[in-house]
Formats: structure tokens, sequence, C-alpha cells
């Protein structure tokens, strides 16, 4: 995902230079400014930004909704386990506070991504893909200590 959105970025920015020499060709033809060039300049990067926001916006909605998801498997799991044999309770506790654990890990991470420039949000967007999967391989462990 972080190499799609950097080609995209690259892509934007390769269509947008080709764009613009043209334009200083046909601009040297006409006589138009270097201040007009320097203002499609800037025009294109805040459009570049405005494209790496939305999708880091994009990918919070998406962890968020998950991250959601998962309480609510946690909330049944704990239901499933109050309803255990006591002998196996413990087992089925202890999975669930290492899912909680993962999961609150994750929510940490998202808060991170949140709270980070869009520079660093692709570097941040990478740790809570691995949070998120390991979130998932928790859950997976301890739904396998429920018959």
């Amino acid at each position: 995902m972080k190499r799609i959105s950097f080609l995209l970025t690259v892509m934007v920015i390769s269509v947008w230079m080709a764009l613009v020499e043209q334009r200083v060709a046909a601009e040297a033809k006409t006589g138009t400014s270097a201040q007009d060039v320097k203002k499609e300049t800037r025009e294109a990067l805040e459009a570049t930004k405005e494209f790496t926001l939305q999708q880091k916006e994009d990918v919070q909605k998406k962890i968020q909704a998950e991250l959601d998801r998962m309480q609510k498997q946690i909330d049944r799991l704990r239901a499933k386990a109050d309803d255990a044999k006591t002998e196996a309770q413990a087992d089925l506790n202890k999975a669930i506070a290492e899912l909680q654990k993962r999961k609150d890990a994750a929510g940490k991470k998202l808060q991170e991504l949140e709270s980070a420039s869009e520079h660093a949000w692709g570097n941040l967007k990478s740790g809570l893909n691995t949070a998120m999967e390991d979130l998932e391989k928790s859950y997976k462990r301890a739904l396998s200590h429920f018959p």
C-alpha cells in the first residue's frame, strides 16, 4: 500500500512535470512569465498534498471500522468465556486478554497515525498494518481456545 501511494504520487508529479514542460515551451512562444509557472507548481503540489491527505483519512476510517468490529468480537468471546466451564475459563480469559492487548496496541497506532504529518503517515501506516495483522492472528488464536 505504501508503494502504491508512493507510485501514485510519483506518477502525478511526473505527469504534472510533463504538462509544465509542454506549457513552458508553449508559453515561451506566447511570452508567459515564470510567475505563472510558479503558481502552477504551487497548485500541483497542493493537489498532491490533498490527495495524500485523502488517502490518510481513508486508511484511518478503514482501520477504525476494523477496530470497532474486533471489539465486538472480543465482547462476544468474553460472553462465551463466562459461559464456559471453570477450568477452561482461565485459558479463555488469558487468550481474550492477549487479544484485547493487541487491539489496544493497534488503536494506539491509529492515534499516532491520526496525529502524524502527511509526510510521516506512510511510515506509521506500515506499523499500523503490522499491528492489525498481529491483531487478526491473536483473534484466530483466541478462537482456537473455544469449542
